[in-house]
This record gives structure tokens, sequence and C-alpha cells, in this order.
């Protein structure tokens, strides 16, 4: 998994409030309970993107959670920097600090690329193309058990 849970809980829970398309603020035990996604982590995963201003929180009656900002304008990437510090600028796969053409670690010439690919879908990828993935993504479906008599093996 290149992304951790919190970061994929996240932003499960931003899919959820984009797709709602409401002005109305969200309960956080709702966004859990919808995406199934514990509620006390959930909870404390809000308030960081609260912080970053990537939510808006109201306490009280009508309280909840909502986008701050349009979810076209929410990057995969400002996700994973917020939740993981996970910039992938210059950082060396096998931890020998920064790693580059001039100072090469042994897998840079393998890494580089797709390190460079990664950050490209991180900072191109929005909540808001997801969400219009989603709508499109037909719900798999499942091999029903074959019902009949069984034959015997002569």
């Amino acid at each position: 998994m290149l992304l951790s849970r919190p970061s994929t809980y996240a932003i499960r829970a931003l899919l959820y409030l984009a797709k709602q398309n409401s002005s109305d603020p969200i309960l956080a035990p709702t966004i859990a309970r919808e995406e199934q996604l514990p509620a006390p982590f959930l909870a404390k995963l809000l308030r960081t993107l609260s912080e970053a201003k990537i939510l808006t929180s109201n306490r009280g009656p009508g309280g909840g959670y909502r986008l701050a900002k349009p979810a076209d304008q929410i990057s995969l990437q400002e996700i994973s920097e917020l939740f993981e510090g996970l910039t992938l600028a210059n950082e060396c796969l096998l931890g020998y600090g920064k790693c580059s053409s001039t100072t090469p670690c042994p897998v840079h010439s393998l890494w580089g690329p797709r390190k460079e690919y990664m950050q490209d879908f991180l900072a191109s990828t929005t909540i808001a193309g997801l969400l219009a993935l989603d709508s499109k993504r037909i719900a798999p479906q499942i091999d029903e058990p074959r019902r009949g008599r069984r034959r015997k093996n002569v």
C-alpha cells in the first residue's frame, strides 16, 4: 500500500463529503458509519483536515464537517503530505538522504522515473477527479454458486 491508513481514510471521508454535494455539515459519526471507518480514529483525522483548512467544522446543533474548498482543489499530494510528510521530492527509497542523478543510490535508476510518475499522479489527482471516476465505476459481478446436482466421479 503506497498511502497509509490515515491518508486512505481521509481520502474516503473527503470523497463522502464531496458526494453529498450539500451545504449542510455532516457529522463525523455519519461519515464513519457510511464509510465503515472507526469513528474515534476518523474524528482525529477530520480534526487534522480542519486544522489544515481542507475542511470546515462547526460544533453544536447543526454542526459537522464540510469541504472548505472545492473538491477539484484538494489533491492527493496535499493529503499525503499532511498525514505522512510524503513529498517524494528528493527522498531516497533506501533512506540515504538526498538522492539525485548526481548522488544516486543503488536503486536510483529504477526508482527515479517511478518516483516522478508518483509525484505527478499525487499532484494531479484530486478528490473531484476520484469522484468522477467513482461515478463511472460499475459494481463488480459476484459469481453465484451453481445449483443443481453434483456429478459423481466414476
